[in-house]
């Protein structure tokens, strides 16, 4: 979210000014998302692999069920 450090306020990007500046004191805001922490991707990759393995337990626990 973009923050003006001088007006010690968060700005929404639609109400950036020209080039997302800051709409009181015109200064040039940096407005690029941040980026996903490796920690959260490890986490979503973990729970993938692990469901993935508990679905394929589940298919061969019904098929020896037959």
């Amino acid at each position: 979210m973009p923050t003006c450090e001088d007006c010690d306020h968060y700005w929404r990007p639609s109400e950036l000014g020209e080039g997302g500046t800051c709409p009181t004191c015109d200064q040039a805001l940096d407005t690029t998302p941040p980026k996903t922490p490796w920690h959260f991707k490890l986490l979503i990759l973990s729970a993938t692999i692990y469901l993935g393995w508990r679905a394929v337990q589940g298919i061969a626990w019904v098929i020896h069920r037959i």
